[in-house]
């Protein structure tokens, strides 16, 4: 019994068909499976809010991605995200709606048609230089879930949601800043994450202003991807954005 329906799961997964997904960093098309009901349901099992809800969503998709995704994922940033759960929700349900506005999401991929080319950077400071550069997923899920450890078992509170918030501020640096260097020491922050943010927190503020300037320039480009059209909304990747009625 159990040989036959394991047969017949997998005549149901071969039913699977591809669907495509833009990659505004390569300027190429990819193939990419379709959420299946199991995957969805991850996704909205994180709709419950809570303060590490967007943290868990980030990781679950990473998941999928990974599972979903048959090249080479270390290829792959947080921009391409962007377009891939567009693709995903589009194959769900092309309409969605928002307040009072409502969108075909194809119409905002197909407003995908120019290449986003952001090179990293070498920034000089008074002290420092950092060289910083946008992560790919990879890179993106492992700092996720450094946080999520810290936090997941924890109760919260105004103290510990403060401390929360302001470890996601400083941990979203370090997913940029690749290496620092100052005197005759020169750091790569993957090698040790603990040390290397132990050391950024110890850095002056006014230091990392290119810094920041450099991941608003990607998060912006994030934003601008999942624009509506006509309108100055964006759409919010969120779990939410999975549930269609």
């Amino acid at each position: 019994m159990s040989e036959d329906f394991n047969s017949i799961l997998d005549e149901v997964k071969k039913l699977k068909k591809d669907l495509t997904f833009y990659s505004p960093t390569k300027d190429e098309e990819f193939a990419i499976s379709p959420l299946n009901l199991h995957q969805q349901k991850l996704i909205i099992e994180n709709s419950i809010s809570s303060n590490l809800s967007i943290l868990f969503f980030n990781t679950v998709l990473f998941d999928i991605i990974k599972n979903n995704f048959s090249g080479d994922l270390s290829s792959l940033d947080t921009l391409d995200r962007v377009s891939i759960a567009l693709s995903l929700r589009s194959k769900i349900s092309n309409d969605y709606e928002e307040d009072d506005v409502k969108v075909k999401i194809s119409d905002i991929i197909k407003n995908m048609n120019e290449k986003i080319i952001i090179d990293g950077e070498d920034i000089k400071t008074e002290s420092f230089n950092f060289k910083v550069e946008k992560p790919n997923l990879i890179l993106d899920n492992k700092i996720n879930k450094i946080i999520l450890k810290k936090y997941e078992s924890k109760k919260f509170d105004e103290e510990k949601v403060n401390s929360l918030i302001s470890d996601i501020y400083v941990y979203e640096i370090l997913k940029f800043v690749k290496q620092i260097s100052f005197n005759d020491i020169t750091i790569d922050t993957e090698e040790n994450f603990q040390n290397s943010l132990k050391i950024l927190s110890e850095i002056d503020s006014s230091e990392l202003k290119a810094v920041f300037k450099f991941i608003n320039k990607v998060r912006d480009n994030e934003l601008k991807l999942a624009s509506i059209p006509n309108s100055d909304k964006n759409i919010s990747i969120t779990p939410d954005f999975f549930i269609v009625q």
